[in-house]
């Protein structure tokens, strides 16, 4: 047997984030992190460093982009501080990875000793790209708590790695890839999220949620399911979570709430879930036990709403739990683009009625739509813009389509030569088209989207003008004045 590493502590980094610059940073909890050392932390002492949190540096790293987030010179002093064993850290967007990169070879020049762990999206599925980084030690494919446990378990008693699920590691200069064959089935038995690792003043003092609203300071996410049963071309989480969809107990789901309100003092919880009403009887039970329970909580869905699962029913428990936002994720007002392009189980005339029900509820609406997806036309992509009008939620999101790693859609765009030739994940960005000039003018899809935008945001301020200024206005300027004057800053500095 090969000669244990020691690994007695472990530093869990959420990185700083790459953002374009006109993308708005989000501070909430790294859930996916939490529940690691959640499960880890009975083996190894561990810290939690959210540095997209716990720090406001930023500056310009190339083309539109920004690091935001703690320094090289702050996460070296943290490192330097906690003198970790190991750092594992989370990946979930391609356009964070070269932050991860840096900070890797950072860790190295510390101490080379310190073994360094990524896992999250973009590494799981484009792993022996990210594993080419020499700085890189292992990835944990897919699901992550169970390999992380499992993984510092073998390097310390020196055991091979030889059947280890979901992990990838360089061996004699070549990449070992073990993908990801078996996913945790009884969700309930992962503990809960290591809240008291976080620093959960800066979240409320902060306050940058998913959504940019907010009835309260004191929010939180929470996950209740992992995956989703649709099979839209946009989306790799349903691949990512196995292609399979796993949910936690309604008990399970209100000890957490429970839990999140007695010790945190949460007043608004976010599901961030994929889908959490795919499960209807589970989705209603949950709501009717918050209020059976007398729980005093607000809600929303900043992740979005499955359109196809809601009836009247779940609508009115939701109001009467105490959701008062939901945001819509009809993705296309064409009806032909969603079932025979984007393969979304949604009917819009159905999702019409619902959407003049949930306003009638007076719980507010956002709405996601994405335009630009292969095959689709000018004229489909004006559909979406009057479907949207006539919907009239309080606000609408039109994005970019973007061939994400992992998706249905990076094969359809990458077959037929649509793609850049200087594509790259690490660029990608809902606000930029990563097509050719021989499926859309250059700028096209951008000057589409975001004059869409303006528009909508002007007809919805005449329709409620309250509305849009409590949330564009209280709660960002007012509620984050810091946080929303650096927004400013840097769109006056791009426009110079």
């Amino acid at each position: 047997m090969a000669q244990g590493k020691k690994i007695e502590r472990v530093l869990l980094l959420f990185p700083p984030v790459r953002l374009c610059d006109r993308t708005m940073k989000v501070v909430i909890e790294p859930l996916g992190l939490a529940y690691v050392a959640a499960v880890i932390r009975n083996d190894v002492q561990v810290e939690i460093m959210d540095a997209a949190a716990e720090s406001e540096f930023e500056q310009r790293m190339d083309g539109d982009f920004f690091w935001q987030g703690a320094s090289l010179p702050e996460l070296r002093a943290r490192i330097e501080k906690f003198k970790p064993d190991m750092v594992g850290m989370t990946c979930i967007f391609s356009s964070v990875f070269p932050v991860v990169r840096e900070v890797c070879r950072e860790i190295k020049k510390i101490n080379p000793e310190i073994i360094t762990v990524v896992g999250g999206n973009y590494p799981s599925f484009l792993t022996g790209h990210c594993l080419s980084e020499p700085a890189l030690d292992f990835i944990v494919i897919g699901e992550g708590e169970q390999t992380m446990k499992e993984l510092i378990q073998r390097l310390r008693s020196g055991q091979g790695l030889d059947g280890l699920d979901g992990i990838a590691f360089k061996q004699d200069g070549k990449a070992v890839i073990s993908p990801r064959t078996r996913w945790i089935e009884n969700l309930d038995s992962i503990p809960f999220p290591a809240r008291d690792l976080l620093p959960m003043k800066v979240y409320e003092r902060v306050g940058v949620p998913h959504s940019l609203s907010m009835s309260s300071a004191r929010h939180a996410p929470i996950i209740t399911s992992r995956g989703c049963p649709a099979k839209c071309i946009y989306c790799s989480s349903t691949k990512f979570w196995g292609n399979k969809y796993r949910f936690r107990s309604v008990d399970n789901v209100l000890a957490e709430i429970e839990e999140m309100v007695a010790r945190w003092g949460i007043e608004e919880i976010q599901f961030e879930d994929d889908n959490m009403t795919a499960d209807r009887k589970r989705a209603r039970e949950i709501f009717r036990e918050i209020v059976r329970r007398g729980i005093k909580i607000k809600f929303n869905f900043p992740n979005g709403v499955a359109m196809w699962t809601l009836d009247r029913e779940m609508i009115d428990l939701m109001a009467e739990a105490g959701c008062y936002e939901m945001t819509l994720a009809y993705e296309s007002g064409c009806q032909e683009v969603l079932t025979k392009i984007v393969k979304k189980p949604v009917d819009l005339e159905k999702a019409s009625e619902i959407t003049e029900y949930i306003r009638a509820k007076k719980i507010r609406t956002d709405a996601f739509y994405i335009i630009g997806f292969p095959g689709e036309t000018r004229g489909q992509i004006r559909e979406t813009f009057d479907f949207a009008r006539r919907m009239q939620t309080d606000i609408a999101y039109f994005f970019v389509a973007n061939p994400l790693p992992g998706t249905e859609l990076y094969e359809i765009a990458s077959s037929k030569c649509m793609l850049k030739d200087d594509f790259s994940f690490e660029n990608l960005s809902y606000s930029h088209s990563a097509y050719n000039e021989t499926v859309f003018k250059k700028g096209e899809l951008e000057k589409l989207a975001g004059r869409e935008f303006v528009k909508y945001a002007f007809l919805s301020f005449l329709r409620r003008p309250w509305v849009l200024l409590k949330r564009l206005g209280i709660d960002l300027f007012l509620k984050r004045p810091q946080y929303t004057l650096g927004i400013l800053k840097r769109i006056w500095r791009r426009n110079q």
